[in-house]
């Protein structure tokens, strides 16, 4: 399986987040959320909080989370 095939682990995406200067609360915060619900986006999905986090990190939620968003192949 190649890399761009897998999810980024959660430690990654906060590790993304922490780089670019910002924290998981404080980002729940700011999007009007309580302060961990975009936790939930790690462990699961949520296509709002995945959305936030993509938005926030500049990068598609397809790159983040491709499992959770493969192309469905029509038959």
């Amino acid at each position: 399986m190649r890399e761009q095939d897998q999810d980024w682990a959660p430690s990654r995406v906060v590790g993304e987040i922490k780089i670019r200067g910002g924290n998981l609360r404080a980002l729940s915060r700011s999007s009007g959320l309580q302060a961990d619900t975009l936790r939930n986006a790690l462990y699961r999905h949520c296509p709002k909080y995945e959305r936030i986090i993509s938005d926030y990190l500049q990068v598609p939620v397809e790159q983040i989370w491709p499992s959770r968003y493969q192309l469905k192949t029509k038959k």
